[in-house]
């Protein structure tokens, strides 16, 4: 009897870290629609995102994630993570608003277009359109590649 318990521990431990990369996290993220409607107040069209179940359940994790750092130029300071090179990013129309991250952190010069690691809580933006549809919250850059 307590192999098997030790057995499906195992199991779901194993499985568990394999979902935790951050392919798996863009993978996840992946799963929303974007629901277009009038809005009366500000009389044009804007996009609200559908979460996905999968989205959902992650909403207030601690999340790792790789991307590159974009060059934006925010109000705010603060940085995005895409999962593609700005070459072939959401701002460029090559990709999909589930293919970015707003960052809480300063923007940060010396990484901009380089791969990097982050570290944060995953914030579900459903109703500000004028920000992205995923924000990381006390984000911390973690590795940065070379």
């Amino acid at each position: 009897m307590k192999l098997y318990f030790l057995s499906i521990i195992t199991f779901f431990s194993i499985h568990c870290t394999a979902q935790n990369t951050s392919t798996d996290v863009w993978k996840t993220l992946s799963h929303v629609e974007m629901e277009t409607s009038m809005d009366e107040t500000l009389g044009f069209e804007v996009s609200e995102p559908i979460f996905g179940g999968e989205v959902e359940m992650i909403d207030g994790s601690i999340i790792t994630i790789s991307g590159y750092i974009l060059p934006v130029d925010s109000e705010n300071g603060t940085s995005i993570l895409s999962y593609m090179p700005f070459a072939n990013c959401f701002f460029c129309g090559n990709a999909g608003p589930e293919t970015v991250i707003e960052l809480d952190i300063p923007k940060k010069q010396s990484l901009v277009n380089k791969k990097v690691t982050v570290k944060g809580r995953l914030n579900l933006n459903r109703d500000d359109f004028y920000s992205l549809i995923y924000k990381l919250s006390a984000a911390k850059v973690i590795e940065v590649e070379n």
